[in-house]
């Protein structure tokens, strides 16, 4: 009974601090942390409190059923509440709900957390994503990079020689140690990582992975910016701006169509019309 006491008193704290960061920030940024250790976190979460953001994990808390616990506040904080609800009179000092939050929902999706803050979220990309570390290729798990041994000294000795027979790589005895003398190509991006690939690599102390967190995309103010357009530099989106409201002035000024942006070009090329005219007729 205590259990399941402390339990439903965590959850009205984290439901209670999560209505509060949704209030307090109109952006969220959505990582993924897959293959993240625990001390990237802190890593990140020590550059965000610097910032004055918060991130918040998912899997923190409820290993199994935060994420949906995560999906219920978010659908509580966007419905109006309802006055029977059992934290009503702790979530009513809110307000009025926000619908627009709905739209992250179909992005919760395996290992996401949502870091709120207010810096531009092309600031903080590179900061979020540069910390990364190197990590053991674990059976089963899905290679992000083609990986290739190159030949040189392994530092095993002879006897493990039919170990890599086994796995037909090319290989001699030189100076009591087994040397590799072909490339051999252990990890195919988008395939899984085998047993014997997993072994092979732990010999040779070989670390081919490297994992950080990702930035998945951001919320803000109820749109969704994809990871392709957080990836972009803010210069690049000025310039493909700036290139639309010039094809679309050149556009307009050609069909005679007034706007803000074309009303100068338009009285500028009705004055030369009608200067040329009265030149022309004296």
């Amino acid at each position: 009974v205590k259990n399941s006491q402390d339990t439903r008193n965590k959850k009205k704290i984290i439901i209670e601090r999560c209505f509060s960061l949704f209030d307090k920030f109109s952006q969220i940024i959505l990582v993924g942390f897959s293959n993240v250790g625990s001390s990237q976190v802190q890593q990140i979460r020590k550059l965000l409190s610097k910032k004055g953001g918060q991130l918040v994990i998912a899997k923190n808390v409820y290993p199994q059923r935060y994420k949906t616990l995560l999906h219920k506040i978010i659908t509580l904080r966007a419905e109006p509440l309802d006055a029977n609800h059992e934290d009503y009179e702790i979530l009513k000092k809110f307000g009025a709900p926000k619908p627009e939050l709905k739209a992250l929902l179909p992005h919760l999706k395996e290992k996401v957390g949502l870091i709120f803050t207010e810096e531009p979220v092309f600031d903080l990309k590179n900061k979020i994503e540069e910390s990364k570390l190197a990590t053991e290729a674990k059976v089963g798990t899905t290679s992000p990079i083609d990986y290739v041994i190159q030949p040189g000294a392994t530092g095993l000795d002879p006897s493990q020689i039919n170990f890599f027979h086994a796995l037909q790589i090319s290989t001699k005895i030189e100076k009591a140690q087994i040397q590799i003398t072909k490339e051999y190509k252990v990890c195919t991006v988008g395939k899984r990582v085998g047993n014997s690939e997993a072994a092979l690599l732990k010999k040779l102390n070989l670390k081919p992975f490297f994992y950080g967190m990702i930035v998945l995309g951001a919320y803000d103010g109820g749109a969704i910016l994809s990871k392709e357009v957080v990836a972009m530099n803010p210069a690049e989106l000025v310039d493909k701006f700036a290139l639309g409201v010039r094809n679309l002035i050149g556009l307009s000024v050609e069909v005679g169509h007034p706007t803000a942006a074309t009303i100068p070009f338009i009285i500028s090329n009705s004055f030369k019309n009608i200067a040329a005219l009265s030149i022309e007729s004296g």
